[in-house]
């Protein structure tokens, strides 16, 4: 009857089984329970992964604040070296062993970086990191806390990079403690949608007081940014022996110089041939006059850019000023019950 009632659920294989069963039977009592496990029970222990060997040279990408590894921010530089059979292009925190907040310290980034560059170096024989924005502070604090060239590290490319602190963000912070001071914080951070939320966090803490050095020995290192860089002006790019070079754009789309570095096609030949050769390629004459008058365009643009951030701060407190006079008069004028 049982079986009957259980043929729809199983299907007619299991009359076969039923079949093959016999008569159940009856467990003598009078026999100790055997709880060891024969041999040919006793599953074999896993076989430990041993990581591929690898002969690639492995490119880092490390991008900036907000970003995420899925977004395209250097979908450009991985086309133009994507079919080269030396490289291998990974991006950090696109492995869930070595998460990136980008939002996050700067410190415990850079040693997510460092552990990440540790474990492919297990493997490969060259590292060359590629930084763009907050990812260059990131990496500076890396080399700072140990990474060097005996983790088999050889280049850096550090694109747009605050390397000596970022205007926005030594300006901004002490903006929006004086909007929480003045009681206007909360307008100040519905007005600008989020945008005061990633300068109160702790990335922009870190990044307002940055002061990096030079790369450890052995590593080879190369500034470039686009001279109409808002974010990062050339006065937050500098370095202790180390020269930036500043690029006119070549596009419209590169005019915003900040993304635009990483989408240039001036400034992608120049990265790619830094990551091919080892160096940047040799100036000439035209290069030497187009970045002097970048470099002239870098300056003007870096002291309209304090201006800039001045200017915006202002109109943000009294949008916020405003903001906040009118949420007080609506609660005036609204009737009581």
């Amino acid at each position: 009857m049982v079986a009957a009632l259980a043929l729809p659920a199983v299907g007619p294989g299991a009359l076969v089984a039923l079949g093959d069963d016999g008569p159940s039977r009856s467990v003598p009592t009078d026999r100790p329970t055997r709880t060891v496990l024969r041999p040919t029970e006793i599953s074999a222990p896993p076989v430990p992964m041993v990581p591929k060997q690898s002969e690639k040279i492995v490119i880092l990408l490390v991008s900036g604040i907000g970003s995420d590894a899925q977004d395209g921010t250097f979908d450009p530089l991985i086309a133009a070296l994507d079919d080269d059979p030396r490289f291998e292009i990974h991006r950090f925190g696109a492995d869930p062993g070595h998460p990136y907040n980008t939002t996050g310290s700067v410190t415990a980034n850079a040693d997510q970086l460092a552990a990440e560059v540790r474990d492919l170096a297990k493997t490969h024989p060259r590292i060359q990191i590629v930084a763009h924005s907050m990812g260059g502070a990131v990496v500076d604090a890396a080399f700072a806390r140990g990474l060097s060239a005996d983790d088999k590290v050889t280049d850096y490319v550090a694109l747009a990079s605050p390397h000596a602190g970022s205007t926005p963000a030594i300006i901004g912070q002490p903006l929006l403690r004086l909007a929480d001071a003045i009681g206007v914080g909360t307008e100040l951070r519905a007005i600008t949608a989020g945008l005061a939320q990633n300068v109160g966090s702790p990335a922009v803490q870190d990044l307002a007081h940055v002061h990096s050095a030079a790369p450890p020995r052995g590593v080879a290192r190369a500034d470039f940014r686009i001279a109409t860089d808002f974010v990062v002006p050339v006065q937050d790019t500098w370095t202790p022996g180390v020269t930036s070079r500043s690029l006119l754009p070549t596009t419209l789309g590169a005019i915003e110089g900040h993304g635009g570095v990483t989408t240039d096609p001036r400034s992608i030949a120049l990265i790619t041939s830094t990551l091919v050769h080892g160096t940047p390629p040799a100036r000439t004459w035209t290069d030497q006059l187009l970045e002097v008058a970048a470099g002239q365009a870098s300056v003007l643009i870096g002291q309209e850019a304090l201006l800039l951030y001045a200017a915006l701060g202002v109109a943000l407190f009294c949008c916020a000023f405003g903001l906040a006079a009118y949420r007080r008069a609506r609660v005036l004028r609204r009737p009581r019950r």
